[in-house]
């Protein structure tokens, strides 16, 4: 932390510590806030339609995070169980 605040020093002449933590502090915040967004968007629910090879309609889906490559689902009109490859499903 030294080192950074003579390089801070030496770009923007004698500073005081209250400055210089100040701009860390910025940094810091913004910095933190960047990856709250980023994690509040990969925790995202998704919706992807799966279609039932037994009675052919579609269902929605609603998966949080990233997907399961595949996810056993069983049908909620026709009770048939099947196996969904979200790598080739339609997300929404």
């Amino acid at each position: 932390m030294d080192l950074a605040k003579n390089r801070y020093e030496q770009k923007h002449g004698k500073g005081d510590w209250g400055h210089f933590l100040g701009g860390l502090a910025v940094g810091f915040l913004v910095g933190a806030g960047v990856v709250a967004v980023a994690k509040a968007i990969a925790n995202r629910e998704q919706a992807w339609i799966a279609e039932c090879p037994y009675c052919h309609r579609e269902m929605r889906v609603l998966v949080r995070g990233k997907p399961p490559s595949a996810e056993v689902l069983e049908c909620p009109y026709c009770a048939g169980s099947f196996v969904v490859p979200y790598c080739t499903s339609t997300g929404t």
